[in-house]
């Protein structure tokens, strides 16, 4: 729960990519702080191997929420024509912002608003 809110407020004052990167690992935190303490779990490495992945759309379905809580967040496609093809997948995406990858404007956006309302989500979830 700390590693939630220490990233969440965090993220609210960095740069753009930096902001985003701290936004994702503030839900993944958060989201596998709520396993936890829905299992009555104390640490990650008691969640079941398949939630121990960055995906947090499979996180996110292994909580319950419904699909309409996390359909924002969605791949993103990158911004070079001949990267276009391949789309950074939602696992990726915190790699994508730490390394400086050039994703499409409007799919970022999409994928940000997608980890702001799951991160809202965290918060009342865990009560912080």
């Amino acid at each position: 729960m700390n590693s939630f809110l220490k990233l969440a407020e965090a993220a609210g004052s960095a740069s753009e990519e930096a902001s985003h990167l701290l936004r994702f690992y503030s839900v993944e935190c958060g989201m596998k702080a709520a396993a936890l303490l829905r299992a009555k779990l104390q640490t990650t490495d008691q969640l079941p191997p398949d939630l121990l992945s960055h995906d947090l759309r499979r996180l996110a379905s292994h909580l319950r929420l419904s699909p309409a809580e996390y359909q924002m967040l969605t791949p993103c496609r990158r911004r070079t024509p001949a990267a276009a093809q391949s789309a950074v997948e939602v696992p990726q995406l915190h790699q994508a912002w730490r390394y400086g990858a050039k994703l499409d404007a409007d799919d970022e956006k999409t994928a940000v608003a997608g980890l702001t309302s799951l991160g809202n989500w965290c918060r009342k979830e865990i009560r912080q």
